[in-house]
């Protein structure tokens, strides 16, 4: 994983010379947020309004009178704050949009779908691991109880017959700080027995979930495969190359909710802690290029969750 390069060196150098300097992000996913409306008063009347820069820095002509300034877009709540408390990334909150339960399968199964389900991303897979490597959460955005039936994936060709087991864990997201954001795993609530994948499953795969799983509404979980081992031909046990294993499809996101451990790019260690990918890549390209990244670079496991209303 390359390491970050900041522009702190380039911002205290046009603050000096040029006046006051920002970018807007979005709080939640730290994604570059274009075209934002911001206005400076000074004591309470407006005397300069104007839309930020996109492609690069925002600078405020240090010619300008100013003790306040506010900023606003339609699909953000507005925010104010004194010119002393001004600084160099501007975060602003999404607002809050309530949009209609999605229902996918039959009518007769009225499923609750809890994931994407946007295309593939050709090459973009990731192998089963015996270890926590990487994985998913997914959140309950009902205003009900969710109990969860059964859960999709989606793999590469399989070469050979592979043992796993499907893993649900309690998690903590911590706030993100400087386009860091860690999955802090807790308690692990559900493990499917040992299940198995052949030649016969390239493609979806479903998995019923066989006890009562509830989610609570604004609950998180977060849910990782786990390699268990290979069984060749002769059915023993056996090690495969990397080009041989079981891998996990990867499709394009738009959330920020794909977390993986990751490894230093010049001693090859792999850190200890599960990294938030997609919110860096957004704090990156916010941070460095003041721009969104390509929609192909954002991306995340292939697992969906299908649940219905729980009923007491």
């Amino acid at each position: 994983m390359p390491k970050k390069i900041y522009l702190i060196i380039s911002f205290f150098y046009l603050n000096i010379c040029s006046g006051q300097s920002f970018f807007t992000i979005d709080i939640d996913t730290n994604e570059f947020i274009e075209n934002v409306n911001y206005s400076l008063f000074l004591k309470k009347k407006k005397v300069f309004n104007s839309i930020t820069e996109n492609k690069k820095i925002t600078t405020i002509n240090n010619e300008i009178e100013f003790d306040s300034i506010s900023f606003s877009r339609i699909d953000y709540n507005t925010l104010g704050f004194p010119k002393k408390s001004i600084d160099s990334i501007i975060s602003l909150k999404k607002k809050t949009i309530y949009l209609d339960e999605v229902v996918v399968g039959s009518k007769k199964d009225d499923y609750l779908l809890i994931g994407e389900t946007n295309r593939f991303i050709k090459k973009q897979s990731r192998a089963f691991n015996e270890e926590l490597i990487f994985g998913i959460v997914h959140k309950n955005d009902n205003k009900k109880e969710i109990e969860l039936k059964k859960i999709a994936f989606f793999t590469e060709k399989i070469h050979y017959k592979t043992a796993y087991k499907i893993n649900l864990f309690e998690v903590n997201e911590t706030l993100p700080k400087n386009g860091n954001q860690y999955a802090e795993i807790g308690n692990l609530i559900y493990s499917t027995d040992t299940l198995y994948l052949d030649k016969t499953n390239k493609g979806k795969k479903e998995v019923a979930i066989d006890s009562e799983l509830i989610m609570k509404p604004n609950s998180s979980i977060f849910i990782s495969i786990e390699l268990l081992y290979y069984l060749d031909e002769d059915k023993t046990i056996s090690i495969q190359t990397q080009e041989k294993r079981t891998k996990l499809k990867f499709q394009l996101s738009n959330e920020t909710n794909y977390y993986s451990k990751t490894i230093d790019f010049y001693t090859k260690i792999t850190s200890d802690k599960l990294l938030n990918i997609n919110l860096m890549i957004n704090f990156d390209f916010a941070n460095q290029l003041f721009l969104k990244p390509h929609k192909s670079i954002l991306v995340t496991p292939a697992i969906i969750l299908y649940a219905k209303e729980h009923v007491n």
